[in-house]
C-alpha cells in the first residue's frame, strides 16, 4: 500500500535531519521509498513509499521520530481511486 509521511522537525533539529537522511541508515526491509522532498522553505520533508504492512510502516516511521513528528496518510493513485469510488456507488 502507498503511504505520504510528512514530517515535521524543529529548526534546531535541522542538521540532524540532513546528515541522517544522507546516511544509510533510512532504509527498512519492507519498505520502498518511491520519492522524496524537501521543503526548502520550512521544515519538513514529504516521501512516498509502499510498505509490505504495518510493521514495516511503523519501523520505518520509528526510526524518525526521535527529530520530529510524522504524519502518515495512506494514498492511492487517482485513476485506480476513481475506479474504486465508482465500483463502490460513489459518483
Amino acid at each position: 500500500m502507498l503511504f505520504l509521511a510528512i514530517f515535521s522537525y524543529s529548526p534546531e533539529d535541522r542538521d540532524d535531519v540532513i546528515q541522517r537522511g544522507m546516511g544509510t541508515g533510512t532504509k527498512h526491509q519492507g519498505v520502498e521509498v518511491k520519492g522524496e522532498w524537501f521543503d526548502i522553505s520550512g521544515h519538513r520533508v514529504f516521501r512516498l513509499f509502499e510498505a509490505d504492512d504495518e510493521v514495516h510502516l511503523a519501523a520505518s516511521v520509528y526510526a524518525w521520530t526521535d527529530l520530529g513528528i510524522a504524519e502518515i496518510i495512506p494514498v492511492m493513485e487517482t485513476e485506480k481511486a476513481l475506479k474504486f469510488l465508482k465500483r463502490v456507488g460513489i459518483k
